[in-house]
């Protein structure tokens, strides 16, 4: 799990521009906006199972459970975020690299 969160760390940056290029010059099709549901649920079950990953230990000790558990929470759907954003962000990166090598 831990070598998943850190390939998805990488990736986020890519994944974020290609989404935000998809939402800004792509029509939005209704097959992309479905896989990102799906995705997102896949995005908050590793989110809310892989935030003892990325949780520091202290946290465990200084806080309670509810702030625990609203750290969790808000990592999951930071997570499901996220992987809502993977299909859009693919297809806008596809654009994009046909955009460059149609000007090359």
């Amino acid at each position: 799990m831990a070598v998943l969160i850190w390939i998805l760390g990488i990736l986020h940056p890519l994944i974020f521009i290609g989404a935000v290029v998809y939402f800004a010059f792509m029509e939005i099709e209704l097959w992309v906006v479905i896989a990102g549901a799906g995705t997102a649920l896949l995005g908050l079950i590793i989110g809310f199972f892989g935030w003892k990953e990325i949780a520091p230990p202290r946290w465990r000790w200084v806080k309670g459970n509810v702030d625990l558990l609203a750290s969790r929470v808000r990592t999951a759907l930071g997570y499901a975020l996220y992987f809502f954003m993977i299909p859009a962000g693919v297809k806008g990166l596809i654009y994009t690299i046909e955009i460059i090598i149609e000007k090359l």
